[in-house]
């Protein structure tokens, strides 16, 4: 059992808005652009559209990946959203008719992941070993299986300007036009999960060993953090880029990236959960975290501030992912099925 009082926690600040009921586990989810819709896929295959109308919500169910899905990724115009599947393809959706618009061969039979670049119409899939990139008019316009095995993540440079892949023995940074190969990061191990900081200093994978590492993107310098208790699945920068925020067990550790990095320094450590964290994810433009655990509990933190919880709800299951949209609006998608969407309706120390 939690050994905290929810009840004792500050009344009226992560209040519900809206929630529906899709019945099966919510693999990903994603705001649009403009954060009237969230677009969810579930691991059955099953793609979505919801209408975010305030204090209620409907949803469509658009199709569905054969066997199951992976990923979503929004287009920065939010004129449509991509999907990848266990069919071994990648469905292109509309935001604004839900008609499906296109499907992708991605290379092989899984497709782990989709992004799109945050500046330009250009969006990225990976699939077994091979990077995909593909213009608007649906044309391969890079690819590469530079890979020691299966890819495992893609994150774009903030700028847009190239892209990282996480697979076994490190991360490759692929820049087109820019480079004559791939630029490798090698590591002999297995990343699982990477996350660029918002500034583009650094990039932190979470490893299959339990362990987080961090790479200097100019230097190429890294350094490795031991001590989870489990894989490392769940990373989120803070908006400054000075502060990453890591799972791995049932603490959630804060890590100094400012002046020379995080190397030889003692992480700040934030304990309240009882059970493995699921998801934890940092406010966009604010100094929030909200973390989640398997016992089903969700919590929100303002860690810069002190080490104690604020708020927080009991879930009817546990967070498969967590999704801002600006300063006040989150979206939890749960094991459930259930998508719940909570306001931050009022502020601590004089902040929202």
């Amino acid at each position: 059992m939690l050994d905290l009082d929810l009840s004792m926690l500050k009344k009226g600040l992560f209040e519900e808005s809206w929630h529906v009921a899709i019945d099966d586990y919510i693999i990903d989810l994603a705001w649009s652009p403009d954060g009237t819709k969230l677009a969810a896929a579930t691991v059955d295959g099953h793609v979505l559209l919801i209408d975010d109308r305030g204090e209620t919500a409907g949803f469509k169910l658009l199709g569905q990946h054969a066997c199951g899905a992976n990923s979503l990724s929004w287009r920065a115009d939010g004129r449509e959203f991509a999907t990848a599947g266990h069919d071994g393809l990648v469905k292109i959706w509309s935001g604004q008719s839900s008609q499906q618009l296109a499907e992708l061969q991605a290379g092989d039979s899984w497709v782990a992941k989709v992004a799109y670049s945050p500046h330009r119409n250009v969006l990225a899939t990976a699939a077994g070993r091979h990077l995909k990139l593909w213009n608007e008019e649906r044309h391969t316009i890079y690819e590469s299986s530079d890979h020691s095995s299966t890819i495992a993540d893609l994150g774009w440079n903030p700028d847009g300007s190239g892209i990282a892949s996480a697979a076994y023995n490190g991360i490759t940074l692929h820049v087109p036009g820019k480079q004559s190969q791939p630029r490798k990061y090698a590591w002999k191990g297995s990343s699982l999960v990477l996350s660029w900081s918002p500034d583009a200093k650094y990039i932190a994978t979470g490893e299959q060993d339990s362990t987080v590492h961090f790479w200097h993107v100019k230097t190429g310098q890294d350094a490795q953090m031991w001590g989870f208790p489990t894989k490392v699945l769940e990373l989120s920068w803070d908006s400054t880029g000075r502060w990453l925020a890591t799972g791995g067990g049932a603490s959630i550790c804060l890590w100094d990236c400012s002046g020379k990095g995080p190397a030889r320094r003692k992480p700040r450590q934030f304990d309240a959960h009882l059970n493995k964290i699921t998801q934890i994810a940092f406010q966009p433009l604010g100094p929030y975290l909200v973390s989640s655990d398997a016992d089903a509990f969700l919590f929100l933190w303002e860690p810069q501030k002190h080490d104690k919880v604020v708020s927080g709800q009991s879930m009817s299951a546990a967070a498969s992912c967590l999704r801002w949209y600006g300063r006040d609006k989150l979206a939890v998608g749960q094991r459930d099925g259930k998508v719940v969407v909570f306001r931050l309706q009022e502020t601590i120390g004089g902040r929202k």
